[in-house]
């Protein structure tokens, strides 16, 4: 672990730019992660063991380190008048063998709130020109944000928030494919914001070149707590039926309502880069709780699997310790996202003050992205005498080096390969050899920039791929 202390020499550097960047692009999810931020908080209930209190900044740490990217923890101060009990963050994971130089312990009294949300207290990270310069978008309270732009040296850029309402802009309430087609939030609180799509929303678009906003009616939260994209045409969606609810501590019903409200206005009104439809995958929450030993009262509408957090290859899925719907819930993420490492985090005392791991961290990008766009087959797809075009658009701020299509007609083979043709427009292009009807199949796509970073499409192939089968 590294104690560090001492930043303000950042500030001479890299001075807060007001205004907006020019050309902005806020990448995806599952695109290319750098580091994660936290804010440490002291929550602990009476009765809640040490174990479970301390095991999202736990299990976000052996992600990281799994992954080889840094942990940032800001922790404040132990005179911090916020931080009732002093906790030593090195003990903490040093007691539990996790030891390692990707760990960094931040120390500062310049905390965005009370609360330990990060991902509302700004660090929206934009790239110029899709690939080039790395910007942190913060709003003007957004001190946490502010902070970790100075500590890593990135330029930050002051924005104002769109509305009086400030639950609009959070981080919670901004879901996008990476490619400024839309941007997804829910704006139950904001009364001057009319829910439906919106083209060029001022906001959006000016600092993030997203040129679709779509509102979405919500009883209760921001939109990353009931959906999220896993990819540029795939949706997790929480489900909440009525037999999870307990008419002795629930006095609200209609959360499965305003969810159904969300996909219908969603299939209506977006669709993907590419045309298609939006799909959904459900996932059941957790029935309404409550835990006498600990006094945690755990309402369904706050117990989702939905707010979970993918970091390259790793997923890091929220847990209540109510069974059997934990165990579904992973279940259902290894079925939706093969190939991924899929981690279970006890959110429980987190998730009762509405929250869980996607709320309490924050994703850094990577500094040399390699930014990709792929139409890709599945399903059926015609016989075709002449082939099967596969194109990708690749961008880096170095170069693509090379781009090779992967592809096998029998999954007991190995895979073939074929370096693709590059093309105008930074695509490049390869054809899958024509086969006969009923043959299934499978293929990914690898590029490697000029300095010798390799990607794929799909993120976590050969683990995972593509595949479509030729029919008549």
């Amino acid at each position: 672990m590294k104690l560090i202390a001492g930043f303000a020499f950042f500030l001479l550097f890299y001075p807060v730019l007001s205004g907006q960047v020019q050309n902005p692009r806020h990448p995806a999810e599952w695109e290319e992660v750098s580091a994660v931020v936290m804010e440490f908080r002291y929550f602990k209930n009476p009765g809640v063991s040490w174990d479970e209190a301390f095991d999202p900044f736990v299990k976000t740490a052996q992600a990281c380190i799994k992954e080889g990217i840094d942990f940032y923890i800001l922790n404040p101060d132990t005179n911090w008048s916020r931080n009732p009990v002093p906790v030593c963050l090195d003990t903490v994971f040093s007691n539990r063998n996790i030891s390692s130089l990707l760990i960094h312990i931040v120390p500062t009294d310049t905390l965005s709130a009370s609360f330990p949300w990060a991902r509302d207290h700004g660090m929206y990270l934009v790239y110029q020109n899709d690939v080039e310069q790395r910007f942190l978008l913060n709003f003007e309270d957004d001190h946490s944000g502010k902070f970790i732009a100075d500590h890593l040296g990135i330029p930050a850029v002051t924005i104002d928030a769109p509305f009086s309402e400030p639950y609009y802009s959070d981080g919670g309430n901004f879901m996008t494919d990476g490619h400024g087609t839309f941007n997804i939030a829910a704006s139950y609180t904001a009364k001057e914001i009319p829910t439906g799509l919106q083209t060029d929303f001022s906001y959006f678009h000016r600092h993030f070149d997203i040129r679709q906003t779509l509102n979405l009616p919500s009883s209760f939260v921001h939109v990353d707590y009931f959906m999220k994209l896993i990819d540029e045409a795939t949706a997790l969606i929480a489900y909440i039926p009525n037999n999870n609810y307990d008419v002795l501590i629930d006095e609200f019903y209609d959360d499965q309502y305003y969810i159904d409200q969300a996909v219908i206005t969603v299939s209506q009104q977006l669709h993907t880069f590419n045309g298609q439809a939006i799909r959904f995958v459900p996932i059941q929450n957790a029935p309404t709780t409550y835990d006498e030993k600990t006094g945690i009262v755990l309402h369904t509408s706050k117990a989702t699997y939905i707010n979970s957090l993918i970091l390259n290859k790793t997923v890091l899925v929220p847990q209540y310790r109510i069974e059997p719907f934990d165990k579904l819930a992973i279940a259902a993420y290894k079925k939706a996202l093969p190939g991924y490492n899929i981690v279970g985090v006890d959110c429980r005392q987190y998730a009762h003050l509405s929250g869980a791991i996607h709320c309490l961290t924050h994703e850094i990008y990577a500094e040399t992205p390699i930014y990709l766009k792929h139409q890709w087959y599945e399903g059926d797809i015609s016989h075709a005498p002449n082939g099967y075009p596969v194109s990708v658009m690749a961008k880096s701020v170095v170069g693509i080096r090379q781009a090779v299509l992967h592809w096998r007609t029998n999954k007991d083979e190995p895979f073939a390969t074929k370096v693709m043709k590059s093309m105008p427009s930074n695509h490049f292009q390869a054809i899958i050899p024509s086969c006969e009807n009923g043959t299934t199949i499978e293929y990914y796509l690898q590029v490697e920039n000029n300095m010798g970073k390799v990607v794929h499409k799909p993120v976590v192939a050969p683990a995972h791929f593509y595949s479509f089968a030729i029919k008549e």
